[in-house]
């Protein structure tokens, strides 16, 4: 018999026999009421009584507590059993599963899928192997084969400079890339070393790999010579940088290249010197700056023929960056492919680069001030840009501008499907 079994039938036993107590027998006494004559000579027999009953009331205090102490500890024991009851169940479950006729009769192809979609949800993924896709390599050998076959699974990387030169030279990066085969890849490096001279013999190892690169992000302090290799399958460029220069160098031919994301939020751009990409062949842009020189602003949309969505933050338009608009005189910046613009304004001065621009494709504009005191709302410039560009501009919103409500009604008669929106 298990202890279990014996614990339960020592409680049969002690329900079945009730717990006999001296103390609790009748007393030759009646049940006196305190304001009741008792005689002198009964008084000592009294006592004694009451001593007895003390006694058993602290026994019988101390035979409730056991009950109370036992069960405690039977809740402690039903609690382990359940989480064993629970590990088995899961056990079974997962046995049931292998042992399916569906489970072993299911394609790789088929469970490959599957895995894909318990890939992480990131753009870029970081290696774990409490996540997928190295944890199913861990679980059966069925699993890690269909894990290793599937180069899906392995086109995204996150990839760490530092932990890569600890690692020879980022064996652990180059394995997992390989296993992508001849996938699209989607990388992110991260440049978190201090020294930054000998880092093109240290990523020597992501060069070959940058050539399948359709989404590459770099993080950090850009590197000269990065991109002069083949780049060819390069659809969308990210670089963020938030220390040093800002040197962006593409020379290599990309001819798929249609996306850039620039970003540095501690730096100006008050030119595109340093900046060298295929502006005409992009479709999406982003520029997120410090602050944005009107005019290089300007000279972007001027250079971006194709382009039909653009992302800028944040403009500075004051009087101080008046003389760079000298180059641009008023109509002077046509562009026809921008479809949405998005732009966040610094400084007042606005007007000066509605002067400038004439988008005929526009349907989406947004601004947004910076500060609500931001200067005057540039009414007469962007009536003449509505008007001069002959847009079919369908929404229009505008955040944090002083006097731009007071004249949705004149837009509207402009543009009479116009949507406006003020915050």
């Amino acid at each position: 018999m298990t202890s279990l079994g014996l614990l339960n039938s020592l409680l049969d036993e002690t329900l079945a026999s009730p717990i006999q107590l001296s103390a609790s027998t009748p007393t030759t006494f009646p049940p006196y009421n305190s304001d009741s004559h008792v005689p002198s000579d009964k008084a000592s027999n009294i006592h004694a009584v009451v001593k007895r009953r003390k006694l058993g009331l602290t026994v019988l205090d101390g035979h409730i507590g056991l009950p109370s102490h036992t069960l405690d500890k039977l809740q402690v024991l039903q609690a382990g059993l359940k989480e064993n009851r629970a590990l088995l169940q899961e056990s079974l479950s997962s046995h049931e599963a292998l042992a399916s006729p569906a489970y072993r009769l299911l394609p790789q192809e088929l469970l490959g899928e599957i895995f894909l979609w318990c890939h992480p949800q990131t753009k870029y993924v970081t290696p774990s192997w409490n996540d997928c896709p190295l944890i199913l390599t861990r679980v059966c050998r069925q699993w890690r084969a269909v894990a290793l076959s599937t180069p899906r699974l392995w086109a995204s990387l996150n990839v760490s400079l530092f932990k890569a030169l600890g690692m020879s030279g980022g064996d652990l990066y180059k394995c997992w890339l390989e296993k992508a085969r001849n996938v699209p890849l989607s990388i992110r490096v991260v440049h978190d070393m201090e020294n930054t001279e000998p880092l093109l013999n240290t990523i020597e190892w992501l060069q070959p790999f940058l050539s399948q690169c359709i989404d590459l992000c770099w993080h950090g302090p850009p590197v000269q010579g990065l991109l002069d290799n083949s780049v060819q399958s390069l659809s969308r460029l990210e670089v963020i940088s938030h220390k040093g220069n800002f040197p962006v160098s593409v020379r290599s031919p990309t001819p798929q290249l249609r996306s850039a994301v620039l970003r540095s939020m501690t730096r100006d751009l008050q030119s595109l010197h340093s900046i060298d990409i295929p502006w005409h062949q992009l479709l999406d842009l982003k520029i997120r700056f410090a602050w944005v020189s009107s005019a290089t602003i300007l000279q972007v949309i001027g250079l971006c023929s194709q382009v039909q969505r653009i992302d800028v933050s944040c403009i500075c338009a004051n009087v101080s960056s008046q003389n760079d608009l000298q180059s641009f005189p008023p109509t002077s910046v046509v562009n026809h492919s921008v479809h949405r613009l998005v732009v966040k304004v610094f400084r007042p001065g606005f007007g000066a680069l509605f002067a400038a621009l004439t988008l005929p494709a526009l349907e989406k504009l947004s601004i947004c001030f910076c500060f609500p005191e931001g200067g005057p709302w540039p009414h007469e410039e962007f009536a003449s840009f509505v008007i001069r560009s002959k847009c079919p501009l369908k929404r229009l919103t505008i955040r944090r501008s002083k006097g731009a409500k007071s004249h949705f009604a004149e837009y509207l008669k402009l543009l009479p499907g116009l949507k406006t929106k003020v915050r």
